[in-house]
């Protein structure tokens, strides 16, 4: 029995509610959590298994949290309202968490929906990456799946991994099945607004309670590819979460002092040479 979480500000979320109903596993119950009842989802009659809950308060870890509260059944999936799972998605994941017997929380490979292309790179081996990898991650360097010294995360590209059931140090928040016993139900998150390096809190909160973190390669996606950071607004923003998840995790300020100067620099280049 599955219970799925989607905070949403409302809209059409046909793609995503579709792809979950046209499954090879359906779940049993879809609660879209939305702030308050200006928000609506559209089209909502063609689902029997969808329910709409209030939080009473705008913020995407909050609402999520609301829905886990409301979650009846043993498994549950966090989902984002712009992610698509492909048919056998859920069903390799509950496959996945159901084969251990450890607190287990696992999520799927992502792909952008726009090329179908892995959304994490892979390694890149020339000789100013490998330098970059050292700055920010000392002698391990480039780790798939792991937090570096600077905060920083690196993803799971398929094209780097042989296992198929791959342990991580953080899963991205847009698609991640839990045993209903181990959820985090405190709202963990600090600060108002878009909840940058929340899936890196939550993992991390996650593994400090006695929770297994996989990747299920088999398993895929359909996201959003995001645009990288630009603006100093943004910037300050993602820094200042980001600071709050080092001090938590004990990792090196100064390693993600350099990342930022790195990443400013490499974004004032890249927007001057858009406007060339």
């Amino acid at each position: 029995m599955i219970s799925v979480v989607v905070p949403s500000l409302g809209g059409d979320l046909s793609a995503t509610l579709g792809s979950l109903n046209s499954g090879t596993l359906m779940p049993n119950e879809i609660i879209v959590c939305l702030p308050n009842k200006t928000h609506t989802v559209y089209n909502l009659t063609k689902y029997t298994n969808v329910k709409i809950i209030y939080s009473s308060k705008y913020g995407q870890v909050y609402q999520r949290i609301c829905g886990f509260k409301n979650a009846k059944h043993d498994l549950v999936l966090q989902l984002d309202d712009d992610v698509v799972v492909s048919p056998n998605c859920l069903k390799l994941l509950v496959h996945a968490i159901s084969s251990t017997k450890e607190k287990t929380s696992v999520s799927p490979c992502l792909y952008n929906i726009s090329d179908g292309n892995p959304l994490h790179q892979s390694i890149k081996k020339s000789l100013i990456m490998r330098v970059y990898y050292w700055i920010i991650n000392g002698v391990k360097g480039y780790q798939p799946g792991k937090v570096s010294l600077a905060g920083t995360n690196f993803g799971v590209n398929p094209c780097n991994i042989k296992e198929d059931f791959f342990s991580v140090d953080w899963q991205p928040g847009g698609c991640v099945l839990h045993n209903k016993a181990n959820i985090i139900l405190d709202s963990y998150y600090p600060y108002e607004g878009k909840a940058y390096s929340e899936d890196l809190i939550h993992s991390l909160l996650l593994r400090q309670s006695g929770v297994s973190l996989f990747v299920v390669l088999g398993a895929t996606c359909l996201v959003v590819l995001n645009q990288r950071l630009y603006g100093i607004q943004e910037i300050i923003l993602d820094f200042r979460a980001r600071l709050y998840f080092l001090n938590m995790a004990n990792l090196s300020v100064f390693r993600m002092i350099i990342y930022y100067v790195i990443f400013i620099v490499r974004s004032l280049v890249l927007r001057k040479l858009e406007f060339a």
